[in-house]
């Protein structure tokens, strides 16, 4: 009961997509795992290059994709779908945490017109986000970012607010 057209049969179409699919994870963590080899030889600039190249925001263009695909040649059931997303997403944590090290490579290697392009693409990601370190991390990338384009006043503002946080986060662990 499958048509085929041009020669490729439907099944060789979705075995196709699927081993494609699938190869992007290898991609990915190949792309996570050499920057640090690049960091342990303090090759910043390779580092951040190499992790800029992952697709932050391909997890949303992906399901679309997926889903639409998944729609027309139903070839995967529900429950593989899901797991197959949920490996894909990044979640916002994630993307925010790619980001900052992105940033924070770049600026190792005095590279803050890149590093202010990372720390600004998921900058609103910033006040939803729990995670106190990663937060401070953008918040120091973000001041150094200020410091090298010069901007001594701001950074200098923002190097306080750093400090004072630090200082509460110290005398809150010294009360307990």
């Amino acid at each position: 009961m499958e048509e085929t057209g041009s020669n490729i049969t439907i099944d060789q179409l979705k075995e196709y997509v699927w081993k494609t699919l699938k190869s992007g994870k290898v991609v990915v963590v190949v792309r996570e795992k050499f920057p640090e080899l690049y960091e342990s030889e303090q090759q910043w600039l390779r580092a951040a290059q190499m992790l800029s190249g992952i697709d932050l925001d391909s997890g949303i263009r992906l399901k679309q994709a997926f889903v639409s695909l998944y729609m027309s040649l139903d070839f995967l059931s529900p429950g593989n779908l899901t797991n197959f997303l949920k490996t894909r997403m990044l979640d916002d944590t994630n993307k925010l945490s790619k980001c900052v090290q992105i940033a924070r490579l770049y600026l190792e290697y005095d590279d803050a017109v890149n590093a202010e392009a990372f720390i600004n693409k998921d900058s609103f990601l910033v006040t939803n986000s729990n995670q106190e370190v990663l937060n401070l991390q953008y918040k120091v990338c973000y001041v150094r970012i200020l410091d090298l384009k010069r901007k001594f006043l701001e950074a200098a503002l923002r190097y306080y607010g750093i400090s004072q946080i630090l200082s509460n986060a110290k005398l809150g662990t010294s009360k307990a």
